[in-house]
């Protein structure tokens, strides 16, 4: 992508989300120490910053707020019958955030719970036919944010993250404990 490419695609993304930056010093002035090589510092940022952009994105559908929704939506569609145990593992949240996330998701319509009849003491997770509805306009909401959000990456950076970050994330999934359980 040529730096005038670049420059237009930050200009856009600017004009979609005009913030509220200080214009008191530019951020090219501020040392950030030891923090500017440390990817952590970035992902940790980045993952706000997108958060943002998504709760701004999923508003009218009511998913905007808290984390876990989406995934839960979109992974209880694909997958019919997963367990909390398991979902609540793939995405990172301890068992006292997975209840309560999946008592808001079930107050809201969106899925319900279901007895195993394979193993009476577990529970599955069911999309609700307006969970379903909803997977399907979300799907859609979150790619075009995501594809503006990412605007200044060419379809080449963008494998080259995607690929870093999946194998940061499958690295460490199976081996790291959520916290709090």
């Amino acid at each position: 992508m040529s730096a005038s490419d670049l420059a237009r695609r930050r200009a856009e993304a600017r004009q979609r989300n005009p913030g509220k930056t200080p214009k008191t010093i530019a951020y090219q002035h501020i040392d950030f120490d030891v923090l500017d090589s440390l990817v952590g510092f970035y992902v940790r940022t980045v993952n706000l910053l997108v958060s943002q952009d998504l709760d701004a994105h999923t508003e009218s559908l009511s998913l905007a707020g808290g984390t876990g929704k989406i995934s839960t939506i979109l992974m209880v569609d694909s997958n019919p019958g997963l367990r909390p145990s398991v979902l609540a593992h793939f995405i990172r949240k301890d068992r006292s955030a997975m209840t309560k996330l999946l008592w808001q998701m079930e107050h809201a319509g969106f899925l319900e719970q279901r007895i195993s009849p394979a193993e009476r003491r577990a529970r599955e997770l069911y999309l609700t036919r307006k969970g379903r509805e909803l997977a399907k306009r979300l799907r859609q909401v979150i790619k075009e944010q995501d594809d503006d959000f990412f605007v200044m990456l060419s379809k080449e950076e963008r494998s080259i993250l995607i690929r870093l970050l999946r194998k940061v994330y499958e690295t460490y999934i199976d081996t790291k404990p959520v916290a709090g359980d």
